[in-house]
């Protein structure tokens, strides 16, 4: 389920992580569901060009919205 996450280093898997949890709660679904398993594969991917955690779950929400 992680494996999008091996490619990063420890501070980022936290961060990515925790970003996605946050999201999946505030949208009501589970990190494991085909949404959350969406939301983390673009966190990964996003994560090179955001700078922190707020900006990473702003990307989210404004990627997918209230889907």
């Amino acid at each position: 389920m992680f494996q999008a996450l091996a490619s990063l280093s420890d501070h980022d898997i936290e961060l990515v992580v925790d970003a996605v949890t946050e999201w999946c709660a505030q949208h009501h679904c589970e990190i494991q569901s085909s949404r959350g398993q969406l939301a983390l594969t673009t966190a990964v991917d996003a994560r090179q060009s955001l700078p922190n955690y707020d900006t990473l779950l702003q990307h989210l929400s404004e990627k997918f919205g209230e889907q």
